[in-house]
């Protein structure tokens, strides 16, 4: 096979001839795709700014195209989970507004605090050791700070979770982590059983990460997979 040598003039020619065409109008999937368009122009760039006596390598244009279309179907990927996970969210918002007016148990342990209102949530408690001392619940605020603790004795009952500090202010409003923890006989501290809490749920809300809460008739909200039981 013969090869037509090209001098750099004419080369250079070519080149300018190219820079100078009419950009060709997009059709297709691709049609308006900002991302694709900006690629090409960079691309052009390229062909018009290298060196005509030493053009670069076509094969680093070719990687350079392969690996852009790599990362747009990443991009096309993400946008079809998106669209697949508001499409079951819509699926469990109404799964779980079904739930309304209906008396559920839930795990106690995450509770969430409303801006306003007065709560009275009377929550169950079941020990796993009856050899346990200074049974006593923790709420904790999302910090990790120990805000109020509350004396509980035996090995089950109830006490009743106002939402207020150790001081008897109310908890500001946010989300708060209650457990029953006990002493040890060589006095350190250790979880010591389980907490429970049944009420109506007045409504379903969408929390801090996408996951879905119920409202209850308390005053509190729950996550909806700490359900346990429903009446």
């Amino acid at each position: 096979m013969s090869t037509i040598a090209t001098s750099p003039t004419a080369a250079a020619s070519a080149l300018s001839a190219l820079a100078g065409t009419t950009p060709t109008t997009q059709v297709g999937s691709n049609a308006n795709n900002t991302q694709m368009n900006e690629f090409l122009t960079l691309l052009t760039a390229q062909l018009k700014n290298q060196d005509p006596t030493n053009p670069t390598d076509p094969t680093q244009f070719v990687a350079q195209l392969a690996q852009f279309s790599t990362v747009e179907q990443l991009t096309q990927s993400n946008t079809t989970l998106d669209t697949m996970s508001q499409s079951l969210s819509s699926m469990a918002l109404g799964q779980y507004a079904g739930m309304i007016n209906q008396t559920v148990t839930s795990n106690a342990t995450a509770v969430t605090v409303p801006s306003s209102g007065s709560i009275s949530a009377p929550i169950s408690f079941t020990a796993s050791s009856t050899s346990l001392s200074n049974m006593q619940v923790q709420v904790t605020d999302a910090s990790g700070a120990v805000v109020n603790t509350i004396p509980v004795s035996g090995a089950s009952g109830s006490f009743t979770f106002n939402a207020v500090d150790s001081k008897g202010n109310a908890l500001p409003a946010g989300q708060y982590d209650l457990s029953l923890v006990g002493n040890a006989v060589g006095g350190q501290s250790q979880s010591a059983g389980s907490l429970a809490m049944n009420s109506q749920v007045t409504g379903v809300v969408q929390q801090t990460g996408g996951t879905w809460g119920l409202q209850l008739k308390n005053g509190l909200t729950v996550g909806a997979t700490t359900l346990t039981s429903m009446n």
